[in-house]
This record gives structure tokens, C-alpha cells and sequence, in this order.
């Protein structure tokens, strides 16, 4: 395994671990929790990481704060047009929508 690998290997448990102190302070202390949201794009910038789909969703694109549900973001389920779901950032104000697939089973 080559050095590069070891270290993106690394960097993609220090993405998930900051992320999950971020979930964990995300009500107590705001700007802690987005401290460690900054931290983690920072890192992944650097080793060429993506963050995962799963925790993509919790970071605003305009101001790169942690959307913890309730507290920093407001959840909205749309009908219009096509039925999707609109995350707003109560921080900026800024708006993202995430589409719901009509032909996909429902989880179990």
C-alpha cells in the first residue's frame, strides 16, 4: 500500500470522527460544531478526500455551517413541481433542495 493511500485512509476516519464531534456539540455549542465542520473540509482539500454523501448533507455551501435539523437548519417537505425536500440554513438563509425519486421502493 503506498503512502498516498495511508494517508487518505487516515484523513477519511479523521473526516468521519470530526463530523461525529460535530453532531455531538451541535446543539450545546454552534460554533464548536462548525469549527469541526471547517476543520474537515480543510483536510479533505488537502488529502484530495471527498466527504461522504452521508455527512454532505449537514454542511451549508454558503457559509460552511453544521445544518444540525431544528437548530441551525429548517427541514420542509415540498410538493411543488416534483416532490423534494428544502434544507434552509437558519446562519445565511442559504437554500438546498435534494429531489425525491418517484421510482425508488421506499426503505425498509
Amino acid at each position: 500500500m503506498p503512502n498516498n493511500e495511508i494517508v487518505r485512509d487516515l484523513a477519511r476516519e479523521r473526516i468521519d470522527h470530526l463530523f461525529g464531534l460535530a453532531t455531538e456539540y451541535a446543539s450545546l455549542q454552534p460554533e464548536l460544531s462548525d469549527r469541526y465542520v471547517q476543520m474537515a473540509l480543510k483536510l479533505s482539500k488537502r488529502t484530495r478526500v471527498r466527504i461522504p454523501k452521508h455527512w454532505k448533507y449537514f454542511v451549508c455551501k454558503s457559509c460552511h455551517s453544521f445544518l444540525y435539523p431544528g437548530s441551525r437548519s429548517r427541514v420542509r417537505v415540498s410538493q411543488e413541481r416534483s416532490p423534494h425536500v428544502v434544507v434552509t440554513c437558519l446562519v445565511c438563509g442559504e437554500k438546498k433542495r435534494f429531489i425525491l425519486d418517484k421510482k425508488s421502493p421506499p426503505s425498509k
